[in-house]
């Protein structure tokens, strides 16, 4: 039979569905238990979603470690600006001037 009203189901929330898309989590410990607001993790076997939850909800952010998996604005003008500089147009202009 389902164990639907278990206390673990926690991990099912459709929210936390979007702290995995935006980050991975990594326990800062490698072993034992804590127990937050009736929640009980532990950290040796603790899932992505247990992980996220901890940090997101239960605020444990001294605990869990939140590694960012999106890329910063910054690094998507570096890569466009690389895009401009490596632009065959200007190697063909440049090659017109040295005919002349």
């Amino acid at each position: 039979m389902c164990n639907c009203n278990s206390q673990n189901n926690f991990v099912d929330l459709p929210h936390l569905k979007i702290y995995l898309i935006m980050a991975k989590y990594k326990s800062k410990l490698e072993s034992g238990t804590t127990y937050k607001n009736g929640i009980k993790i532990k950290w040796a076997t603790a899932s992505q979603e247990e992980l996220a939850y901890a940090y997101e909800e239960l605020g444990l952010h001294d605990l869990v470690e939140k590694i960012s998996t999106t890329k910063p604005k910054n690094e998507k003008a570096k890569v466009s600006t690389k895009k401009k500089a490596n632009n065959p147009s200007k190697k063909a202009d440049t090659d017109k001037n040295t005919d002349e």
